[in-house]
């Protein structure tokens, strides 16, 4: 299960997953952590609310629906020296459709939704689409279009850093105890009632970035 990505004008972005069978084709390997002159350079750190983590999982979980095949969605976070505002991008101006294949967003719109709920730019903004039963991995297809979305941003906010999420949850189990959330390497995992979530960061060059969560 691949991705395909397009983008009519510079703003709306159309991702599309391939289905292959039960598999999912990953990009060849994960992106080196390089600067600009091909040297090995420090991983940079997020750090995360964890009053934030909960309104994730509500809101990944929140567009499925009994007997019907999960959808993809999108959401934001924003912050200063930490991520502790999450921007649900309910309007249909920013997620114009979602199927268990394809969302179709509109990145002007989501930087309208987070300027009017934090009344100001934030240093960072973390954008993040979901895998339903999917893994979170980049594709081919995320690494070659997130520059140009992280373009659109600097344009309306400047000097805000820009950056992306993969959040996958899996199908549903039957009910379980809870697992906290876990920062690891570039991820969280944790578990709700019924399904695992995972959600992988990075830079707009497709760079790993190390996460930690803090106490509100």
């Amino acid at each position: 299960m691949g991705m395909k990505i397009s983008i009519n004008g510079e703003s709306e972005i159309i991702i599309k997953r391939k289905k292959r069978g039960n598999k999912t084709k990953l990009a060849s390997e994960q992106a080196q952590v390089i600067d600009s002159f091909g040297s090995k350079t420090r991983r940079c750190t997020l750090s995360f609310s964890k009053s934030i983590i909960e309104p994730m999982e509500i809101r990944t979980e929140g567009v499925f629906r009994p007997r019907m095949q999960d959808v993809e969605t999108a959401y934001g976070i924003s912050g200063d020296e930490i991520l502790d505002m999450f921007h649900k991008f309910t309007s249909s101006e920013v997620i114009r459709e979602a199927t268990p294949s394809a969302i179709y967003t509109t990145t002007e719109s989501k930087i309208e939704y987070i300027w009017e709920e934090r009344g100001e730019s934030p240093k960072m903004v973390v954008d993040v689409h979901t895998h339903p039963g999917g893994i979170a991995e980049l594709s081919e297809e995320d690494r070659s279009t997130m520059k140009r979305i992280a373009h659109v941003f600097k344009e309306k906010m400047s000097g805000t850093k820009i950056l992306f999420g993969v959040h996958a949850v899996s199908d549903e189990k039957e009910m379980g105890k809870r697992i906290k959330p876990e920062a690891m390497g570039n991820r969280i995992k944790w578990r709700s009632l019924t399904r695992e979530h995972e959600i992988a960061f990075y830079d707009e060059y497709s760079r790993p970035l190390d996460v930690i969560i803090r106490e509100p």
